[in-house]
């Protein structure tokens, strides 16, 4: 559907719905109720907000986004008129300042109809107050094509660009108040131009369609995908059939034989979209249209064609050359799997940890912007490593931890050696799938290149013993997730369809801070080593499969590292024993052996890498 109508709700508060009329759209929300009401103060413009609304094709109200309402009034709205409703709504102040009075209003169309009523149109009047509701007069798009051209049979297929002002002139207790709300709605003969640069790839039982937005795309609201032959299950027009001739027997691609639709309607910022449902083996033509704020269509684009046919993902190309791990076949579905929830939850889980033990003592920012430097490369660099669009693989984000990291202090606590610690960091990561072939196979490489990926991890340490140094344990999450299209038969093109491997590592240390050598006392530098078994839960999917592979390969890692603390950012002096205070941050490396134990056949997903982050005492 268009985007720049939002469904008629809100968050703060209610609307006031008069169930006889049956108009959700009205003109106030939650006034304070009349046995509490308050008694009414000055009030000003920043009181109430001004805003529009359409009744949709669809037989419901929605808002308008009025910070941008380009292509509303265009040649379409004005060839298919609809019902309009002004939506005046108090702030969460102006309910406040309004108390007990009556608000009055009348709503204008015109210019300058503050100072100069009689000359505009008026669309209506209606009062509010805590013991009265209100609704918004209706009226007719037309009437802003009428205001705009100055005429009262203005031609929709030759209009100039202009504008008119919604206006909403207050009273309160009967008194004009000394300011006025506007709107302005501007009026544009220009059409949605047709997207360009149309591919279409062939993949398993569907079509990857690939496209460029129109020269104008500020006119875009959203695209939707035509394929000939029709789809066995045609999807739901995100357009308006009013101006549309319906033609169910058409030979040619057009949007006015709506079983030609093959994908749901599209966000304005789509560039592709994988078309599902087809036929292998068939010669399907697609076209893409753009759909306008105002539900308008435009022109198909130049046709793509392409032919279905079964792909071959990772997981194929690994059992072909021989692989040995099984795994367990899993139907693939558009949410995260409970391993993906977990590695989520438990990085989440850590770093709030960190929070609430960080607030007990004196805050460092500039530790606070390195942790959110972190934080924010992790996924952003994640999110870079392909385009594809697929739900149902996508990552876990970090995003859960919030602005608190920067919320004001506690008083410090007493100072003591600390007990616990966090890790934050990421490594670009290769896991040595092909290390498993002897035969000079390699399918990870083939499918995914030699390249590393982005691996993120958080770690969360427990201090145990002090004597030469700091012992302890530490458990680490992590996750890594690479993507690369899918191959078509012949195991060399590639095809429309995605392949993927997704990794959660999960590792169990034991720790050695080497803080307490003498030689080593007065300086930022502690070496660090740890040494432990890891479970890396593994999936290979792909978006031509209806199920996925997944599997637990289990290993051990031994690791060596040196972390700088960042003491010269504290004013205070460092905690006995500490570690990382106020903060350190570190680089390591890690040699993972991670390819079963020797105890089955597992998928071969360790390295040899770097990590390095940011540490913290808690």
């Amino acid at each position: 559907m268009p985007t720049n109508r939002t469904p008629s709700t809100v968050t703060r508060h209610r609307y006031l719905v008069r169930p006889a009329t049956l108009l959700p759209l009205l003109l106030t929300t939650l006034l304070p109720a009349a046995g509490s009401a308050g008694q009414p103060v000055s009030l000003s413009e920043s009181d109430f907000s001004l805003g529009l609304a359409e009744y949709t094709e669809a037989g419901a109200w929605a808002d308008l986004d009025t910070s941008n309402l380009d292509g509303v009034f265009g040649p379409h709205r004005c060839q298919c008129p609809e019902n309009m409703a002004p939506v005046l709504q108090p702030t969460s102040t102006g309910q406040t300042d309004i108390g007990s009075s009556t608000i009055g209003v009348t709503f204008y169309l015109g210019d300058n109809c503050y100072s100069a009523p009689a000359s505009c149109t008026s669309l209506g009047q209606a009062s509010f107050s805590g013991s009265q509701e209100g609704s918004a007069p209706k009226f007719s798009s037309d009437a802003v094509f009428e205001a705009a051209t100055g005429s009262t049979s203005p031609s929709c297929t030759s209009l100039s660009a202009g504008s008119t002002t919604l206006w909403a002139i207050l009273t309160q207790d009967g008194k004009a108040l000394s300011f006025s709300l506007s709107l302005d709605l501007p009026v544009s003969g220009n059409t949605v131009g047709a997207p360009t640069g149309v591919t279409a790839a062939p993949a398993n039982e569907g079509i990857l369609v690939s496209w460029s937005p129109p020269t104008d795309a500020s006119l875009v609201a959203g695209y939707q995908v035509l394929c000939l032959p029709r789809p066995a299950t045609a999807s739901t027009a995100g357009y308006e059939s009013c101006g549309i001739v319906s033609n169910p027997d058409a030979t040619i691609i057009t949007p006015n034989d709506e079983t030609q639709l093959c994908s749901a309607a599209l966000s304005a910022t789509a560039r592709s979209v994988r078309v599902t449902g087809l036929t292998n083996g068939t010669l399907y033509t697609v076209a893409v249209i753009a759909i306008d704020p105002s539900g308008g269509t435009s022109t198909p684009s130049s046709p793509a064609t392409a032919t279905p046919q079964p792909t071959i993902s990772f997981w194929d190309k690994y059992k072909q050359a021989g692989g040995a791990a099984s795994g367990c076949s899993v139907s693939r579905s558009g949410t995260s799997t409970p391993a993906e929830a977990l590695a989520s939850a438990a990085i989440v889980a850590l770093g709030l940890l960190f929070l609430l033990h960080r607030r007990r003592k004196q805050p460092i920012r500039p530790c606070k912007v390195a942790l959110l430097s972190v934080l924010l490369f992790a996924p952003s660099a994640r999110a870079q490593e392909s385009s594809f669009q697929d739900p149902s693989l996508d990552a876990p984000s970090f995003r859960a931890l919030s602005d608190s990291v920067f919320a004001e202090p506690t008083p410090p606590r007493t100072a003591s050696p600390p007990t616990w610690g966090f890790q934050l960091g990421v490594s670009l990561y290769r896991p040595d799938v092909d290390g498993e072939f002897k035969n000079g196979d390699h399918p990870f490489a083939e499918t995914f290149s030699s390249s590393r990926h982005l691996l993120s991890a958080a770690e969360l340490d427990r201090y145990l013993l002090r004597g030469f140094g700091t012992w302890g344990v530490g458990l680490r999450v992590g996750y890594y997730r690479t993507t690369s299209a899918a191959f078509l038969a012949d195991g060399v093109t590639r095809s429309g369809d995605q392949t993927q491997l997704r990794l959660i590592p999960v590792s169990l240390s034991m720790l050695y801070f080497a803080n307490g050598l003498p030689v080593l006392q007065t300086m930022p530098l502690i070496p660090y080593a740890k040494l432990g078994l890891d479970g890396t839960e593994w999936k290979a999917s792909s978006t031509g499969e209806s199920s996925s592979h997944t599997g637990l390969s289990l290993g051990w890692h031994a690791t060596a590292g040196l972390m700088l603390g960042l003491t010269f950012l504290s004013s205070s002096a460092m905690d006995a024993g500490a570690i990382a205070e106020p903060c350190a941050l570190f680089f390591e490396w890690s040699y993972a052996a991670i390819n079963g134990l020797g105890l089955g056949n597992a998928l071969h997903v360790g390295d040899s890498t770097w990590f390095a982050g940011i540490a913290f005492d808690l």
